[in-house]
């Protein structure tokens, strides 16, 4: 082969190699190209997808948002519904007594010396009750307002009243099932405001602590105005609780306002619910010492053993414990 030659073949490889090098970037740049488009495509039919996507939860998000919204709105409407209900069927019991307890006059002075509180164990009785048959010593009055009462119910054991307040209510006692009305209304119905209702270690004519439960409302029904009695100048205007039984009619006045829970029995703390019903004379000065320490203000007025005590009690929830509650203790002093 000639030099000529040999330099021919030289360049003619040369320009081969350079071609195959130009195809190869330039079938690089196409796959290039092709990934990159590829990956728009892609990137265009996931931002579809997730706003169709996104769409949808929102509109799932909106769906259930309207539902609990209604949900709510009913439950609310309900609740007042219920709560009107509630009010109206009280307001019927008492009508049926004739507006209430608590006389004009019980507590002005008349200028004779008060009578001495006899238990009504202590005498004859008079039977007011159509169920049960208990000692008593009541005026004609309310012997015709717990006989329309007890007639209506005869789980009834009195009615509880609490001046310029919503606490007009009837109590009620059912010894075999002493919560039976927590969750049912005056005619046995099922209320979750329930009715006030009486310890099972009540005696009556014998007690010397009746204790009251009812529920702590939102809408202030049944207790649910006891929370005011925390703030010392709704206890100076409201210091009277009125209580009539089937055994007897009473004036008390409050000698403390507690918060206080339900311990377990191996806590070693005070647990005011074991002091009702009937109480020896160291049970009854415990209980009466404890509730004056604990009280949330200093009251003056206190209780000494012979003495009739009332407690209402209700739910208080505390940030410690689920188990709180709410004590208004008062002494009978009519």
């Amino acid at each position: 082969m000639s030099e000529r030659e040999g330099l021919a073949e030289r360049f003619s490889e040369r320009r081969r190699r350079k071609q195959e090098q130009l195809r190869e970037r330039q079938a690089k740049r196409e796959e290039k190209r092709a990934a990159v488009l590829m990956e728009s495509e892609e990137k265009a039919r996931t931002a579809t997808v997730s706003r169709k996507t996104s769409d949808w939860v929102m509109n799932l998000i909106l769906l259930v948002s309207s539902v609990v919204l209604v949900v709510c709105v009913l439950e609310i409407g309900w609740y007042y519904y219920k709560s009107y209900e509630y009010k109206r069927s009280q307001d019927e019991i008492t009508k049926m007594i004739d507006g209430g307890i608590a006389g004009t006059g019980l507590l002005e002075e008349t200028g004779e010396p008060e009578p001495e509180v006899v238990f009504p164990d202590e005498e004859e009785y008079t039977i007011v009750s159509s169920k049960r048959k208990y000692r008593t010593a009541v005026s004609d009055r309310w012997k015709e307002q717990y006989r329309y009462l007890s007639t209506a119910n005869p789980d009834c054991f009195g009615f509880l009243e609490i001046p310029d307040t919503k606490i007009k209510l009837p109590v009620m006692f059912t010894p075999d099932e002493y919560d039976y009305y927590l969750y049912r209304n005056f005619s046995g119905s099922y209320e979750t405001r329930g009715t006030p209702f009486m310890d099972s270690r009540t005696r009556p004519g014998e007690s010397r602590n009746y204790i009251i439960y009812a529920h702590n409302m939102y809408d202030g029904s049944a207790f649910g105005t006891l929370p005011n009695f925390l703030k010392k100048d709704y206890y100076e205007e409201h210091k009277y609780i009125y209580f009539n039984t089937a055994v007897s009619e009473g004036v008390y006045e409050v000698i403390a306002v507690c918060r206080t829970e339900i311990f377990p029995a191996d806590a070693g703390k005070f647990r005011y619910h074991i002091y009702g019903g009937v109480l020896t004379k160291d049970e009854f000065e415990t209980y009466v010492k404890n509730v004056k320490r604990m009280s949330n203000y200093s009251i003056p007025t206190t209780a000494e053993w012979g003495d009739e005590l009332i407690t209402l009690s209700t739910c208080y929830h505390m940030r410690t414990n689920d188990d709180g509650r709410l004590i208004v203790v008062a002494k009978r002093i009519k």
